[in-house]
């Protein structure tokens, strides 16, 4: 039965996290397919325009004048100089690192760096891979370290012709420094055609080598004509396995067919790559699974828990009998707590809807039934008004005769007005001695003529235990509902004439 129950909890504990674990392999694959593209569209967006410059300038008489015929004389030395002068200015317009001209020996005539040391003037490309096809006039597009400084780049090419005839080549390089922008998120890295990495986020992966790549058809003659090196190491990707032991066992295989492992992290991740519109070259976004962590532990806490569940049916279900005897005897128990509890509920809601001490609604409960009252005095078109009254001079009642005083007086005000309203009025304290009357159906005037009686009334009161006998009276602000109209609206409308009541000496109302 132990077995059994094993087996049943591993397939539900499986069950229950590689549905989420698929879940989480599928957003990490969307993610990576978002930033692949997005590589994708940046490079085809940077690089149409760095395209047609060669062919533009192939097209520029300056430039067709500083290379010579076959076998003719080489260009003056001031059309050189003209020749240079532009390539500089051309390099710094189009934003690109370097422009030459290269006749269809392979000899540099004319150069944007003319100025360097060593200059590349009279220097030979001829041998460089990535010049061999420009000098057959084909147009070309290629990654390469380069003859100068071993600076990595693109380079692009287009024929010159004169007369027909195909004299040199436009050459334009764009260093990569440049384009650093198309790796700026995650893992991405960028390869040439050959598979080797060119450009990655990490700067660490870069001149490494795609397994599945052209790279190693290459001889070492290419290898160092291209990159400027013979050796490389193997990109850190490889698919995902299986740990020993049962930490990852559970995975089924179609999934761990759609993750791979990358460097030397121990969780798994998810790779999408594009092909970009030329230069052979591949843009790659890796992303991790950001769940892995997680499920795993979910899956172990699953996996015991579900086995725990399997073994303790025959428990429960032999403990059902004894729980179903155990109920009748505690049900006269239980409906006695109930009732008890109901009663406590019952007085729990009493006291969170009455104030304990006067007997009047608590702020919480008045406001509720203000707009309860208010929604309904909308839709039946009917008047409503709300007074709020502040005792005169409290805090010099508490000082002079005591807080049991005070209370007194505040109960003593909340019967006078209880005594005053009709049935349907609601008297709310809102504050420690101010009062909220609310008259629904009553229009301004009538909430005056309540407010004014209250007033009289209460300068008639007297509050025993006191020598002698302690008056007091109250200030009262009127308003009546108005269209859109909310209960903070009308509160606040109310303190403002309470307030214009108490700066015109008090003991009277004031309508806003």
């Amino acid at each position: 039965m132990l077995v059994a129950c094993w087996v049943a909890a591993d397939r539900t504990a499986t069950s229950l996290v590689g549905d989420k674990l698929a879940q989480s392999v599928d957003a990490g694959q969307i993610v990576a397919d978002r930033v692949a593209d997005g590589m994708v569209h940046a490079i085809n967006t940077d690089l149409s325009m760095v395209r047609a410059i060669p062919s533009t300038l192939a097209d520029v008489d300056l430039l067709r004048e500083v290379v010579p015929a076959a076998g003719g004389k080489p260009a003056a030395a001031d059309v050189v100089g003209r020749a240079n002068e532009f390539l500089r200015g051309a390099q710094s317009y189009f934003g690109v690192d370097r422009v030459w001209v290269i006749d269809a020996s392979g000899v540099c005539v004319a150069a944007s760096n003319y100025r360097d040391v060593p200059s590349p003037l009279g220097g030979s490309v001829a041998d460089m891979p990535y010049v061999t096809n420009a000098l057959l006039g084909d147009r070309f597009e290629r990654y390469a370290s380069g003859w100068e400084h071993q600076a990595p780049g693109l380079y692009f090419s287009a024929p010159m012709y004169r007369d027909g005839l195909l004299i040199g080549v436009v050459m334009t390089k764009i260093g990569l420094t440049r384009l650093r922008h198309w790796v700026g998120s995650g893992e991405s890295f960028v390869t040439d055609g050959n598979g080797v990495v060119i450009m990655a986020n990490d700067p660490r992966f870069e001149n490494s080598f795609m397994i599945d790549g052209k790279l190693g058809s290459l001889s070492d003659a290419e290898r160092q004509a291209l990159y400027q090196r013979h050796d490389f190491a193997r990109m850190p990707i490889s698919q995902f396995k299986r740990a020993p032991g049962r930490s990852n066992a559970w995975v089924p295989q179609e999934l761990l067919d759609r993750m791979s492992e990358f460097n030397d992290l121990r969780k798994p991740f998810v790779i999408s790559s594009r092909p970009s519109a030329s230069n052979d070259l591949i843009v790659y976004a890796v992303e991790g699974v950001e769940a892995w962590d997680a499920l795993t532990r979910q899956h172990a806490k699953d996996l015991a828990l579900c086995f725990l569940l399997y073994l303790g049916g025959a428990i429960i279900v032999a403990l059902v009998a004894w729980t179903y005897w155990r109920e009748r005897a505690q049900h006269r128990e239980v409906r006695q707590s109930n009732e008890e509890l109901r009663a406590a509920n019952n007085q729990l809601a009493f006291e969170a809807s009455y104030d304990e001490l006067t007997g009047s609604l608590t702020r919480r409960y008045f406001f509720h039934r203000f707009e309860q009252l208010l929604e309904a005095a909308q839709v039946k078109n009917e008047p409503m008004s709300l007074i709020v009254a502040d005792l005169d001079h409290f805090k010099t009642i508490n000082d002079t005769y005591g807080h049991a005083i005070g209370d007194q007086v505040l109960c003593r005000f909340v019967l006078v007005c209880s005594s005053t309203l009709r049935g349907d009025d609601l008297i709310g304290r809102i504050g420690g001695e101010e009062f909220a009357i609310l008259l629904p159906g009553a229009s301004e005037r009538d909430a005056l003529r309540v407010a004014d009686r209250i007033r009289e009334r209460c300068k008639r009161e007297s509050v025993e235990g006191s020598e002698p006998p302690l008056q007091f009276s109250a200030s009262f602000g009127i308003t009546e509902w108005q269209d859109s109209d909310s209960p903070m609206n009308m509160v606040e409308r109310a303190d403002m004439a309470l307030y214009r009541a108490k700066r015109a000496g008090r003991d009277r109302c004031w309508v806003f």
